[in-house]
């Protein structure tokens, strides 16, 4: 079994903003008011998170700002989960000062400075932030910018569908977000299936995309690697649409288990369908 690649995310993450600009560009005022599926955020609400996303990332990523302390610093993920959503929920409130055509010439604006962050950082250096959702307490640099390419994917995708718009679904767009939403899949397996012994599972997506993993166990835990020749007990079978909105929550546990196909250790198969590839 190999190791799987790096992934070089800042060319789609800079498309994927391009993407967003024009789109935003081409919002009629009802349609920046359209309800979304994020809660009760509106189209307007989901870009201005998003342009909330850039200047956190310039300010504490590249230029070394601190963020006040909150009166209970987080020591669990729980108490994260709710400390981000509360800095969220400040910024959308502040937001609504905010027109729609600033909110464009803003993301605009930081898009390039993100890009050219993102280009000077040592790919394989250690991110301010890890990737919690791998169950990573330490990560790379490659690895927090493939997150953030997904993150902006996923609420555009948001936005895309409350007014009607094309998803960005075909395989320039897939492939990279599926290739970092799977690393998600070995966390879950260390929490709920950590003494199966020795099992070996492939994964194939397909679609717009086909690929395959190998998840294999070991006395250190589940890992994910590109499979060669071996043989594994158990084979989980998806379509790129299923995974997609399975690892991003789109999808209720049960509707993603009918949707997909299992065959060997179907116990132990169901539980990728836990898969939530993004903080929560």
């Amino acid at each position: 079994m190999k190791p799987l690649l790096h992934i070089d995310a800042i060319p789609i993450f800079e498309k994927t903003q391009q993407e967003l600009i024009s789109l935003l560009e081409s919002l009629s005022p009802e349609e920046w008011e359209s309800p979304t599926s994020s809660a009760d955020w509106r189209v307007k609400d989901i870009a201005a998170h998003l342009l909330d996303g850039d200047l956190r990332r310039l300010s504490i990523h590249r230029d070394g700002h601190r963020l006040p302390e909150p009166s209970a610093p987080p020591d669990t993920h729980e108490s994260l989960v709710e400390y981000l959503d509360g800095l969220n929920a400040d910024w959308i409130r502040a937001s609504k000062r905010l027109s729609t055509a600033l909110i464009i010439e803003l993301t605009a604006f930081t898009t390039p400075k993100v890009v050219a962050h993102f280009r000077q950082l040592d790919p394989e250096g250690t991110a301010l932030f890890p990737v919690g959702w791998a169950g990573e307490t330490e990560s790379q640099n490659w690895f927090d910018i493939a997150r953030e390419y997904t993150e902006k994917w996923h609420h555009q995708q948001q936005i895309r569908e409350a007014v009607g718009r094309p998803l960005l679904t075909d395989t320039l767009w897939l492939s990279p977000l599926i290739d970092t939403l799977i690393r998600g899949v070995p966390a879950v397996y260390n929490r709920y299936a950590a003494d199966s012994g020795h099992e070996s599972m492939e994964i194939v997506i397909s679609g717009s995309i086909h690929k395959r993993w190998m998840l294999s166990v070991s006395a250190s835990g589940w890992d994910l690697y590109n499979p060669e020749e071996e043989k594994a007990e158990t084979t989980i079978e998806m379509s790129d649409d299923t995974a997609w909105r399975l690892f991003t929550k789109r999808l209720h546990e049960d509707e993603a288990l009918k949707r997909m196909r299992i065959y060997g250790n179907r116990d132990l198969g169901k539980l990728i369908a836990k898969t939530v590839s993004f903080m929560k």
